[in-house]
């Protein structure tokens, strides 16, 4: 794990941000002034005017104040809310309703996230470019969707530090800006954090999830998931490719057998081999079983081998998986 988030988030952050904007952030101060007049509990056009001037941070240079109408119509619109939000910080639904009040208000995504971030900044964060390049996130068109997903991802990371997740996000953010903006301001702690950052599991795996999420949606199959990844894992492309040649034949099956025999055909699952038992209840012909046979092995050679396989497995059998399967469809 990388210990060093901590110390990113506090003191090279605050180096950091005096070197791109030439003052210091007072993160903390603002932090302690909105929990001293009990911002979240008895939450006033004063707190959300606070987090917006200057006075602690670098505001202005970045976003544009809202209207005093929608500050008004804000603060009327959510403070019950915040309230039991940050009595019950677990209480789903209550965090929807409150940023759904929040975009449909004030419409701008990053100051929906800048008022949560200090007024509860354990649960929230700042969405900006810096971190979302970072774990690879994505926005979508719907904006109350796009929070709740880069919360729960920041959220995460958060748990895995024992970190707020304000402060996860501000460790990201000066990472990204020792690398991209100001490489020359320490060139040693920016390749020692640059290659934490490329090394760090749970980083791994969001980037991975949210490019995964970019490429394949909700409704791509397994066939075309094959095809993008047959040449760079062809293992794992013709796993992929024969579950979804399985769960065909099972939609295939179900269409023509008795209800007996379907229920003895999904109480044998457990058995193993239960291609073959779907194959022979749906009468498959035999030259198409023995090609079903011979990538139904490669396919248990790529998931259980104990040893590099893929010098075994080629595109070629992924090609012949996703082929046999359109036959049988």
């Amino acid at each position: 794990m990388f210990d060093k988030f901590p110390q990113i988030s506090t003191t090279v952050f605050n180096k950091v941000y005096i070197e791109c904007y030439n003052r210091s952030a007072f993160h903390s101060e603002l932090e302690d002034e909105l929990k001293k007049t009990k911002a979240c509990k008895n939450l006033s056009e004063f707190h959300l005017k606070k987090i917006f001037s200057d006075e602690y941070w670098n505001f202005s240079k970045t976003w544009v104040l809202p209207a005093e109408n929608q500050i008004t119509e804000l603060v009327k619109g959510i403070r019950v809310d915040i309230r039991t939000l940050y009595q019950n910080p677990s209480m789903k639904d209550v965090e929807i309703r409150v940023i759904n009040k929040m975009v449909k208000t004030i419409k701008n995504i990053e100051i929906v996230s800048i008022i949560l971030a200090f007024l509860i900044p354990e649960r929230f964060c700042i969405i900006a470019p810096p971190p979302e390049h970072l774990i690879g996130f994505r926005r979508n068109s719907d904006k109350v969707d796009t929070l709740l997903s880069y919360f729960t991802d920041l959220r995460l990371l958060a748990r895995q530090y024992n970190m707020g997740v304000f402060e996860i996000e501000k460790a990201l953010w000066t990472i990204y800006q020792l690398r991209y903006k100001i490489p020359y301001f320490d060139e040693e702690l920016s390749e020692e954090l640059w290659e934490h950052y490329l090394n760090e599991p749970k980083i791994l795996s969001l980037r991975v999830k949210n490019l995964l999420n970019e490429l394949w949606g909700d409704s791509i199959d397994d066939d075309l998931k094959s095809k993008i990844l047959k040449e760079k894992d062809p293992g794992l492309a013709l796993i992929l490719a024969m579950r979804c040649l399985e769960r065909n034949m099972w939609e295939s099956v179900r269409k023509t057998v008795d209800k007996d025999q379907l229920e003895k055909l999904e109480s044998s699952t457990k058995e193993g081999n239960i291609l073959t038992k779907l194959m022979a209840a749906a009468d498959t012909d035999p030259v198409i079983k023995t090609r079903v046979d011979r990538i139904r092995r490669k396919r248990n050679l790529a998931m259980h081998s104990m040893r590099n396989n893929t010098e075994d497995i080629s595109s070629s059998d992924v090609e012949e998986a996703i082929n046999l399967n359109k036959l049988l469809s």
